[in-house]
Parts: C-alpha cells; structure tokens; sequence
C-alpha cells in the first residue's frame, strides 16, 4: 500500500452526510478525493460518468482502477460509475455513437476555416448521467437542488459557470479547489503527498480539445490509438459525405487531418488546447 501521509480515515457516513463530487479522473479530482480523505473537503460521494472503456484515456482508466479506487475504499470514501444508457439495460459508449451510421457528430471536431462544431458529448455521457444520478441517489429534486463538486482550480477559473437550473435540472455546481485557491500544480503536489503516483490528464483519446502535446503523448504513449485517431477522422468525414456535407471536419485544433500530425516536428509546448467548459471533462 502508498504511504498514508497526513490521510485521516473518514467516519462512517448517513444518508444526511452525502455530499457528491464529479470524479472526472485526473489531477484535479484526485486531489479532491484525497483532501477529503484528509477531512479537509467534505465530499463522501465520487460519481465518475465513464464514456466508455473503449473513449476514455487507457492512463485515466488505468489510475482509476488501481489508484483511486483503492484509495477511496481505504478511506471510507464511495467511488461509484454511471453510464449513458440509450436503453434501460443497454448502454451505449461515445466511441460506438460516433462509429455509428447516423449524421450525427456528438463531439466538437474542427470546422474548416472556423472554430468547434456543436456538441453533446459532455451534456449526455456526463452532465445528465450524474445529475439524473442525484435525482435518485441523493434526494435532490427539481425544486430542491442538491450541490456538486466539480474539479476546477485556480488556473482554470475561466471555466466556471453561472447556476444554469435548465441544464443542471437537480444540481448545482460548487468549486472547491477555486474555494481553497489551488491550481493544477498544487493539486498535484497533494496527490503526491499523500503517497500516490501523480494522476494524468483525463480526456477521451480522440478529444478535439487536445492540445498538440497531448496528441503527441498518445501517439508515443499509445501509437495504436493514435492510428485510430486517424481512422476516427476519416470515419466521421466519410458519414458527413453520405449525408451531404462536403467539407472535411478536423479532430486536430490545426483545422488539419491528423495523419499530417505525423510529420509535425516541432509543436507549441505551451498550447494548452482548448478546455471543456462543464467542469465534468478533464479533471
């Protein structure tokens, strides 16, 4: 087991005691699962919306299984999984909606000569799974809406939004991390010093928002996804030709097919790429 560090195990928790956190997986959610291990944060809940073995980072998933699942059983701490489900007992991962053969793009690929389509891949693999998961788990209703904690720091703080009751029907976000003003580096601190390996960004493999550092550590990472990347491109031009769009669309932000990324020699080290701005992604 990891050095305990100043880790303090919770006490048991009531139903009056839950308090729900947006586990997306990385730096920021890792450190608030162990702040509240600490007893620093108060969060008994961390509901981890999973897109799907086969979307999400195979680093993001990897840590979950071995690091911050363990952690929170130590630590009294609950770590549950949702899941979209297109039917009651049939689920449906991003990966699958975006292979299938429908003119529908759910995430936001690159316009030519333009900035990120429209998207639904956060509102309905994440935002409305959890919130309809404190519908019926935590007793919050459309008249008495439960709060959330979601995983943005200091240095993101561009990201936060306004309480939106349409799109967070029976909960509202709250920041902790911008509360006890952390950034990403002092998130990372945290982890680390309370005897866990340092947690990576968490994204689905084939985001858009990646910055060109990013798709250059899956590529050396994980050249097998990076070679999907390219198929995933290609696969979703190919469906918007069947239905009568003509211009090409870009998983990379470059507005550029991501096979010509391979020949890329140099890249801005600090391109941040872009950010989802639910709080729910990449955190």
């Amino acid at each position: 087991m990891w050095p305990q560090g100043n880790c303090g195990h919770t006490s048991s928790i009531t139903e009056g005691d839950m308090r729900v956190f947006s586990f997306g997986g990385g730096v920021q959610s890792v450190a608030v699962m162990v702040l509240s291990a600490q007893q620093i944060l108060p969060y008994t809940h961390f509901v981890f919306a999973n897109v799907g073995s086969d979307s999400e980072n195979p680093g993001t998933m990897e840590y979950i299984e071995n690091i911050a699942k363990p952690f929170a059983l130590q630590y009294g701490l609950n770590f549950v999984e949702v899941q979209w489900k297109r039917k009651p007992t049939s689920a449906q991962t991003l990966y699958e909606a975006l292979v299938e053969d429908r003119n529908d793009i759910a995430i936001p690929v690159h316009m030519k000569g333009g900035g990120p389509s429209w998207r639904n891949c956060t509102s309905k693999w994440k935002v409305k799974v959890i919130d309809r998961w404190m519908r019926d788990n935590a007793g919050a209703t459309k008249q008495n809406r439960q709060p959330i904690g979601v995983g943005i720091s200091t240095d993101e703080i561009h990201r936060m939004r306004t309480d939106d009751p349409e799109r967070d029907v029976y909960a509202y976000k709250e920041y902790p991390l911008v509360d006890l003003r952390l950034n990403r580096i002092a998130c990372q601190q945290i982890i680390v010093g309370a005897g866990l390996p340092p947690a990576p960004k968490s994204s689905c493999w084939f985001c858009p928002y990646k910055a060109d550092k990013d798709w250059m550590e899956l590529r050396r990472l994980y050249p097998h996804l990076f070679k999907r990347v390219i198929e995933l491109e290609d696969t979703i031009n190919q469906k918007r030709k069947k239905y009568g769009d003509k211009d090409d669309v870009y998983l990379w932000g470059k507005q550029r097919p991501m096979r010509d990324f391979q020949f890329v020699e140099t890249v801005d080290m600090f391109d941040e790429g872009m950010a989802c701005e639910s709080g729910h992604c990449m955190t």
